[in-house]
């Protein structure tokens, strides 16, 4: 029996005893293309022949992005039956007793998952796509922070959200960087120079709200997914984040490859009713190139020390790595040029 199947057979034990009801599995595959969990896709069947497809996230002893499980948790149980669609969730396992690892389980949604790289991903949906895509991201922005699903959120407790965000991602970049990039300390320096503006509203921030996260079904986006670097801060972090040139590297006027920057912008204010500082917005934008890089050293370094060689992390670590050094150089300069 090779190990998926065991993996398989064993949450099939697990899920029967979670039921009271007697399951038998007939597929297990495991889903590729993050690095903070190890996700399955299972097909279970009861004896009625009745089908039951579920999403199974594992944590992993060696992840690309060090996450607590139940922040995503907590994040899909806040929007459950709300105009953020989300999956069902299930259950949560903190301990690894259970299936030798921590997990959650939430209901598999049908819909497709496109590469943040693909610029027809949407096409010829993108613009109704876009529309709900920033109309989603302002009902984030607009959530209740009291919710008691949203208890155990970090960040609430920061008096500062820009320098606890830039704090946590510059400690990564020392911590895993095999070498000094003089690139991306400039963009620190600058970052640490001239802070933004406070938020006078802080709000949950989903913290990787971009194309490639969403589940989409022709028209209509059917499931926000990977909510585990959620957090309460700046909502400017999330929209910086959806709008970095990385997600739309081939037209950058046209962010996540959806719709027009512009009109991006008037949704999310309309719903959000923020008033957007340009000069807090730059900022943001700069400090997701950081973030971004942070995440691809952090790729590296697991790669490099065979703590995690999932191919994933080698392309983040080469590609997006050389996209966002590259974005950091056009923003300087551009910076430079206006002062």
């Amino acid at each position: 029996m090779n190990n998926e199947i065991q993996l398989g057979e064993e949450f099939v034990n697990y899920y029967s005893q979670l039921t009271q009801k007697s399951f038998l599995l007939k597929s297990i595959s495991r889903i590729f293309g993050g690095a903070s969990r190890e996700t399955y896709r299972l097909s279970l069947e009861d004896k009625d022949s009745i089908e039951t497809n579920l999403i199974y996230r594992r944590s992993q002893s060696s992840a690309l992005i060090e996450t607590d499980q139940l922040t995503e948790y907590s994040a899909y149980l806040a929007f459950q039956k709300s105009e953020v669609p989300v999956p069902t969730t299930i259950a949560i396992e903190e301990s690894s007793d259970v299936l030798g690892a921590p997990f959650i389980v939430m209901e598999e949604l049908e819909g497709v998952a496109a590469s943040p790289f693909d610029q027809e991903a949407y096409f010829p949906n993108q613009e109704t796509l876009g529309d709900q895509f920033w109309n989603i991201l302002g009902e984030i922005t607009i959530k209740d922070i009291d919710d008691s699903n949203l208890a155990s959120i970090p960040g609430r407790e920061s008096k500062s959200c820009w320098k606890r965000e830039l704090d946590h991602w510059v400690n990564i970049i020392r911590e895993d960087s095999f070498s000094v990039e003089p690139i991306l300390e400039a963009a620190i320096r600058e970052l640490y120079r001239n802070p933004p503006k406070e938020t006078e509203k802080k709000c949950l921030v989903h913290g990787d709200y971009r194309n490639g996260n969403f589940l989409s079904q022709n028209d209509r986006i059917v499931g926000i997914l990977d909510w585990e670097m959620s957090h309460i801060g700046d909502p400017l972090e999330d929209v910086s984040w959806a709008m970095s040139p990385i997600w739309c590297w081939n037209e950058h006027d046209r962010p996540s490859y959806l719709i027009d920057r512009s009109r991006a912008m008037e949704i999310w204010q309309n719903k959000s009713q923020i008033e957007v500082d340009a000069d807090s917005l730059s900022w943001w934008e700069l400090f997701s190139c950081v973030k971004g890089l942070a995440i691809w050293i952090s790729a590296g370094d697991e790669f490099i020390k065979g703590t995690n060689t999932d191919p994933i992390n080698l392309f983040s670590a080469w590609i997006p790595g050389d996209i966002h050094m590259e974005i950091i150089l056009d923003t300087l300069e551009k910076k430079l040029l206006l002062r």
